[in-house]
């Protein structure tokens, strides 16, 4: 066991941070929901809880699970890790017990610290994995796709993507900045780091508002934020629920983790009417976001581009056909690859980082356009085949995306193994025909057009707010498709 007064370690984020208290210690760092924390009062938490850790005497690089129960108090639990020379993994107390008890499994973290006013802190495994000193966190994906992999973040990758970010939004003190992502979405990093980074507020919201999408927007307003990061799906599902709220400080919106619909970006705009929009792009791999791309006013119609690579990113255009590649991602500010155990050997041949640089070979499929903005024009496992003939889900919902009344869409194939039936699920405004959704998609994609298009009260989501395809598959098959005339034709 090592000693409790190793030094701290030298974690950037906590020097960056500790910089911005010392000009501005008594400035509000966090408002949330039953207390608000200033600058000073965050730093002498975090300092605090270093030491708490230290004398557990974990080894350094062991993960320490943190166990999200007050948002407004994750900033000094997570600096604290990391001063402490371990490495932070969040947890979400609402999520499925099932998932946490299989992330904690496959991390093995020597401790687990709950955060709240007062944390409890208690030893885990005897036997802890150990990450590199530089790792800024341990996610995992959402599980959307597959089985949940874990990611090693690199923290400098962390304070890269905030650099930027805060530069690009011009992010200032008098910013109030959102945090309202769950603490399994690595977006949750942007906003704690740009906010906290630029000496701005950070606006942590109740568990209410969190799950409550009629809320959403209100708070928005009510607590006059000027910048949010959002999930399209989720977005959609707020302007839908609150029409009549309008969050007029609003001066920035940053989408990601889904495709950007034209639809997404006017339902939007609607209730926002001053707010700029930026789509990004990067997988939880590359750490954050890698591309980005600034919506104009004069929107392109149907799917937008995610744009151009940020400062130290490169674009890799692998296997190209037809104006079509798959999206490959050099950087030097990715992470350090898969948690051990939790990927296949595949996916760890996607995923290397030699001599400080990342590479990751997604599954995710793009073309550039006329000003050499990156497109993602859907993913390698959503091409499908039917009867013999490929078929791109992907196409499918990006085509139910823009006809008019469709708010959200989520295409699957049942037994794929067998060739099964396409399904396109939709959420639609109430004067509008699932078979006239069919009709449209049959004269937009002919033999690409879905075998079934069912309308769902509501497309289940990932706690992330993505669209939860396995989830969509589980409805499909707990309840027999309709037959063709019925409510879904």
């Amino acid at each position: 066991m090592l000693t409790t007064n190793r030094p701290a370690t030298d974690s950037v984020l906590m020097s960056r941070v500790r910089q911005v208290a010392a000009e501005r210690g008594g400035n509000i760092a966090i408002a949330g929901p039953r207390a608000s924390l200033s600058y000073r009062d965050l730093m002498d938490r975090a300092d605090a809880w270093t030491g708490l850790l230290r004398g557990y005497a974990p080894p350094p690089g062991a993960v320490v699970a943190l166990r999200v129960a007050d948002p407004t108090f994750l900033a000094s639990a997570f600096l604290a890790v990391r001063a402490a020379g371990l490495v932070p993994m969040l947890i979400d107390p609402h999520s499925p017990a099932s998932r946490r008890t299989a992330v904690l499994a496959a991390a093995r973290p020597a401790l687990s610290m709950d955060v709240c006013d007062t944390p409890e802190i208690a030893e885990q495994a005897p036997n802890p994995k150990l990450l590199p000193a530089d790792a800024g966190y341990l996610g995992f994906t959402s599980g959307t796709q597959g089985p949940p992999k874990g990611i090693v973040a690199q923290e400098r990758g962390v304070l890269h993507f905030v650099d930027w970010e805060t530069s690009a939004l011009s992010v200032r003190p008098a910013d109030r900045i959102a945090m309202i992502s769950p603490p399994t979405f690595e977006v949750v990093f942007r906003e704690l780091f740009v906010g906290l980074t630029a000496g701005a507020q950070l606006i942590a919201a109740d568990a209410v508002t969190r799950t409550d999408q009629r809320a959403v927007l209100p708070w928005l307003k009510d607590h006059e934020v000027t910048v949010v990061h959002a999930v399209p799906s989720l977005a959609a599902r707020w302007t839908a629920a609150a029409p009549r709220a309008r969050p007029d400080r609003l001066r920035w919106t940053l989408f990601a983790g889904e495709p950007l619909h034209a639809c997404h970006v006017d339902a939007w705009r609607g209730a926002a009417p001053h707010t700029e929009v930026g789509n990004l792009y990067g997988p939880s791999e590359t750490t954050l976001a890698k591309f980005f791309y600034h919506v104009p006013h004069d929107r392109r119609p149907g799917l937008q581009p995610v744009g151009k690579p940020l400062p130290g990113a490169h674009l890799q255009t692998l296997e190209p056909a037809g104006g079509v590649f798959r999206v490959g991602i050099e950087t030097p500010d990715g992470s350090f690859g898969y948690l051990e155990g939790t990927a296949s050997p595949e996916d760890h041949a996607a995923l290397t980082r030699t001599a400080g640089t990342t590479v990751f070979h997604s599954q995710d499929l793009g073309t550039l356009d006329d000003n050499g903005h990156l497109v993602i024009k859907g993913r390698l496992d959503a091409r499908v085949k039917r009867r013999g003939v490929f078929v791109d889900l992907g196409a499918i919902e990006e085509a139910a995306n823009r006809l008019p009344g469709v708010q959200l869409a989520g295409c699957v194939q049942t037994a794929p193994a067998t060739g099964g039936t396409i399904v396109l699920c939709v959420e639609v405004r109430p004067e509008v025909s699932v078979s006239d959704v069919r009709k449209a998609l049959m004269r937009a994609l002919g033999p690409q057009s879905p075998d079934r298009v069912v309308a769902l009260p509501r497309v289940p989501l990932s706690p992330n707010g993505k669209i939860d395809r396995r989830a969509l598959l589980a409805v499909l098959e707990a309840a027999p498709l309709p037959t063709p005339g019925g409510p879904g034709a």
